[in-house]
């Protein structure tokens, strides 16, 4: 019996990203852990919508072309997050999500890894679960926000100065793209139990030496038991680009600023396979186009050459 020609959505699917999620053993794994609730947003004041991101971004994601170089990639997605659990205690919930990532990481033997949110909250079950294999903790943040906040209860705005308060390793967290407009007095006041560099860089002030000199500071707190994680707050970046966000920005970085961060991010001594999140895209107030969607997608994209 032949065998039957591929129909045209056949061959269209061989030919993408999408190809990869579908790929058994071999190559270079790529996890992407999906935190698909927005509860941290809303107990923010933020509104809703970054639950549907990680679907989103995915299903944009997957139907880019599989080029030559990425064949050798294998693709996963696993959601870590339960809004019901959330619903209940959510600071339970994030305690079981980070359970939840831990067994993921176990199991992948730290492949590269995407973390997707939802809100920036989801950040702290992520640096909690790396925080079982690594005794020190480097965080490099894009975005507007610092997310320090000193709110009573736990939020999209809280996920730093929880992980400072909980880590007793070295906790060093150095942040691009702030806007003054965005950060209180308050969230910019000294992390506690804090024993490693707390930084920030305004957005207004981003240029080449600027930069040089942050990521000697970063370099400088590295050695071979600390992870370095690349957070990226999706309302970092301008609004005309990335318009389906948790918060637009009116001024902030753009795609070629970020892609010059994740090469310095990459040129640094890391000792583990690239990683990183992204938060806070709401497709909910994206362009018909998916333009948000489009735009992060085409930066992962880049990310794995």
């Amino acid at each position: 019996m032949t065998k039957a020609a591929a129909t045209q959505s056949q061959k269209r699917f061989e030919e993408s990203i999408g190809s990869l999620f579908a790929k058994n053993g071999g190559g270079s794994g790529v996890l992407f852990l999906k935190s698909s609730t927005d509860t941290g947003v809303i107990r923010n004041g933020g509104r809703n919508g970054s639950r549907f991101a990680p679907q989103s971004f995915l299903s944009t994601f997957k139907r880019f072309t599989l080029t030559p170089d990425l064949e050798h990639y294998r693709m996963v997605e696993v959601e870590v997050a339960n809004p019901e659990e959330e619903r209940r205690d959510f600071l339970d919930a994030q305690n079981r999500q980070a359970e939840r990532i831990a067994a993921c990481l176990e199991l992948e033997s730290y492949p590269r890894l995407c973390h997707l949110g939802g809100g920036h909250d989801h950040v702290y079950p992520l640096l909690c679960a790396l925080a079982r294999r690594f005794e020190h903790i480097t965080v490099i943040n894009v975005d507007a926000h610092a997310d320090t906040r000193t709110d009573a209860d736990a939020n999209s705005g809280t996920p730093f100065r929880q992980f400072a308060t909980r880590f007793k390793g070295k906790f060093s967290l150095f942040q691009v793209g702030l806007q003054p407009f965005s950060n209180s007095f308050s969230t910019l006041s000294p992390l506690p139990h804090s024993t490693g560099e707390n930084r920030g860089l305004w957005a207004q002030d981003l240029s080449a030496k600027k930069l040089d000199d942050l990521f000697t500071a970063i370099s400088a707190t590295l050695d071979s038991k600390t992870a370095v994680f690349f957070s990226l707050d999706a309302d970092a970046l301008n609004g005309w680009e990335v318009p389906g966000v948790s918060a637009v920005n009116p001024g902030g970085l753009g795609s070629p600023d970020l892609d010059e961060l994740w090469q310095r991010y990459l040129r640094l001594p890391l000792v583990h396979a690239p990683m990183m999140g992204i938060y806070e895209l709401n497709p909910v107030y994206d362009t018909l186009a998916a333009l948000s969607m489009r735009c992060l997608g085409s930066f992962v994209f880049k990310t794995l050459k």
